[in-house]
C-alpha cells in the first residue's frame, strides 16, 4: 500500500504559480505514482472541486475524507483531506481541531492566526491521520502535538501524514512518545525552493508496521515545481 503526503500551496491570495496548472501536475503524479491513500495540506474549496473533476476526467477513482478547517469555504478556508483509492473501504471519518476543545469546529489555541485540524479516517486494518501544524507559535506546536496524542485511537495501527512544521528532534520525541517510526527521516529537506531547508514533510507508522522504498518526488509539471513543498511517499508492507 502506498502512502502519499503533499503540502498544494494553497490557491488564494499567496500563489505559486498557476495553481490550475499544478493540480494538472498533481494529477499526472498520481497517475504515475498510483498512491492508494494521500494525505493532503493547504487545500483550498476551489482546488477541491477541481481536483476532483480531474481526478474523474483520468479515471482515477479517489474518495475525499475531511471537513474544512472553517466550514465556510471561502479565502483562507483549507482542508486537509485524504484522497482515498474507491477499492479501499473507509468505515468512518472525523475532523477534530487542534485545540482545547478538538470536538467543537473552528476552534483553536490562543495566538493561532487560523484553526489547525488534523482528519482521521479509519478502516478495516488501521487508522490514518493527516494534520498541518502552526508554522509559527512554538508552543503552540506543542500544544497541537499533546491534542493530537490525546485524540489517536490506540485499537489498531496507525499511520500519520502531514506538514509538522517541526524540527527533527521535536518531531522524533513525537514519535518516541507515541510509538512510531518516521518513515521519511532521511529524506533530507522537503521544500522545493532554494530558501528553505527544512524537513517538514513527513510519513509516521507504527512500530508494528513495516515500510520500504521512502521517496521524495523531485518532480515538475511542464519544468515547473507543482508546489513549494516535494510531495513525499512511502509503501507501507502488509
Amino acid at each position: 500500500m502506498k502512502i502519499m503526503t503533499f503540502n498544494l500551496k494553497n490557491d488564494g491570495l499567496f500563489i505559486f504559480g498557476k495553481w490550475k496548472k499544478r493540480l494538472k501536475g498533481f494529477v499526472n503524479l498520481i497517475k504515475e505514482e498510483k498512491p492508494d491513500i494521500i494525505g493532503t495540506q493547504e487545500m483550498t474549496y476551489k482546488a477541491k472541486k477541481r481536483l476532483e473533476k480531474l481526478l474523474k476526467e483520468n479515471n482515477l477513482q479517489y474518495n475525499f475524507y475531511g471537513e474544512s478547517r472553517n466550514r465556510n469555504h471561502r479565502t483562507f478556508d483549507e482542508y486537509n483531506c485524504i484522497l482515498v483509492n474507491s477499492k479501499i473501504k473507509v468505515l468512518k471519518t472525523n475532523t477534530f481541531s487542534l485545540s482545547e476543545t478538538p470536538l467543537i469546529p473552528k476552534t483553536k489555541f490562543k495566538n493561532d492566526k487560523f484553526p489547525r485540524i488534523i482528519t482521521e479516517i479509519e478502516t478495516k486494518e488501521f487508522y490514518l491521520y493527516n494534520t498541518h501544524l502552526s508554522n509559527k507559535v512554538d508552543k503552540n506546536k506543542m500544544l497541537q502535538l499533546k491534542c493530537i496524542t490525546n485524540l489517536l485511537k490506540k485499537d489498531k495501527p496507525i499511520i500519520m501524514t502531514g506538514d509538522f512544521n517541526l524540527g527533527i528532534k521535536r518531531i522524533k520525541n513525537f514519535c518516541e512518545k507515541n510509538n512510531f517510526i518516521d518513515t521519511t527521516k532521511n529524506i533530507g529537506k522537503t521544500f522545493t525552493t532554494k530558501k528553505e531547508i527544512y524537513h517538514l514533510d513527513h510519513i509516521l507508522i507504527d512500530k508494528n508496521l513495516k515500510f520500504e522504498n521512502p521517496i521524495k518526488h523531485d518532480y515538475k509539471y511542464k519544468n515547473k515545481y507543482i508546489s513549494d513543498h516535494y510531495p513525499v511517499s512511502v509503501e507501507i508492507k502488509k
